[in-house]
């Protein structure tokens, strides 16, 4: 694998094929975000983390990468539960097809990142999904 952050692109385009009218935005942590009110409806993807795993010899190792979908909502009691639903159905248990894509099905995972409201009520809920693929160094 040439790029190790692939999943990532991936994920964007999946999430663009399946949600129409909402922005996705890669982005590299909560800390990053900052609150644009042109935004929402969105969903943010990031690497939440990455946990290298088992050798399998000695150029290759099991690795499993949490990416986190942040769902970013401006009307929570109108807009939240039905967005949420979407990514869970598009992400959970997708597995990327094509050459060049040696990932796992994705699952659901609990995220370390905890749902956050702004002053503003833009609610940000992340969403944690989990695959593996073997590294070869």
């Amino acid at each position: 694998m040439d790029d190790y952050f692939a999943a990532g692109p991936l994920i964007a385009a999946r999430l663009t094929a399946q949600l129409a009218g909402v922005n996705i935005k890669p982005t590299w942590g909560i800390p990053r975000i900052q609150e644009q009110f042109d935004l929402p409806p969105a969903v943010l993807v990031s690497l939440e983390d990455d946990r290298p795993d088992e050798i399998v010899n000695w150029t290759s190792q099991k690795i499993e990468q949490i990416w986190t979908c942040v769902v970013v909502v401006s009307d929570p009691d109108n807009e939240a539960g039905a967005l949420i639903s979407q990514v869970i159905q598009a992400m959970n248990g997708w597995q990327p097809s094509g050459s060049g894509t040696p990932f796992s099905p994705f699952q659901r995972v609990k995220s370390e990142l905890k749902h956050e409201c702004s002053p503003n009520g833009v609610l940000y809920f992340p969403l944690a999904f989990s695959t593996t693929f073997v590294f070869n160094s």
